[in-house]
């Protein structure tokens, strides 16, 4: 092989986006859903910590039947967390980044989820679901962008992480926070 420069290309880093509560702001229509099935009247703003049982009178595997039933049967109706969306992930593929959405959920979920992504045009180099325990912070990406403070207290440099500010992680200190995708451009380099 030459010593010639252009045989090389540059390291391309990786930005891995959460789905629920970065992309998509699942939470409005899964509060919508408790409501309808509790008879109750709370907010996504009422949702102020990530153990959701600990905040309302829900089980856990409630609180996954639930967003399952919303991923399966409501996909349509959950917004993303900004419009233009899909754009913005389209900027940040220009940049020169490597789009990895990566998202822990149940199975029957994965092609409604996959959907949502087609629907709002989402630009991906390559799509993640993780169905086990193992910490996102294993998973290879340079930059992660997650809402849940448990996803990214293990990420130790050389890599990094954006908090997606939400209700539930207000509380929790982190140096680079933003309250949107669009925000969150502004800072990769």
């Amino acid at each position: 092989m030459s010593g010639d420069n252009n045989t090389f290309s540059r390291a391309v880093k990786t930005v891995a986006i959460d789905v629920d509560s970065v992309l998509a702001d699942v939470m409005l229509v899964w509060a919508d859903e408790y409501n309808m099935r509790r008879n109750a009247k709370i907010t996504k703003q009422d949702i102020i910590r990530w153990d959701i049982p600990t905040v309302l009178p829900i089980t856990p595997e409630d609180v996954y039947k639930y967003f399952s039933h919303v991923w399966k049967s409501r996909w349509r109706e959950i917004p993303p967390t900004e419009p233009g969306i899909g754009a913005v992930t389209k900027r940040i593929h220009r940049k020169g980044y490597r789009i990895s959405i990566i998202t822990k959920r149940e199975r029957p979920t994965v092609a409604y989820v996959a959907k949502w992504l087609d629907m709002h045009k989402v630009f991906a180099d390559d799509l993640l679901f993780i169905y086990d325990a193992v910490p996102k912070a294993n998973y290879p990406f340079d930059v992660l962008i997650d809402d849940a403070p448990k996803n990214i207290i293990d990420v130790v440099k050389p890599k990094s992480a954006i908090l997606f500010n939400q209700p539930w992680n207000r509380d929790f200190d982190w140096p680079i926070r933003v309250s949107s995708l669009s925000e969150a451009e502004e800072k990769l380099l």
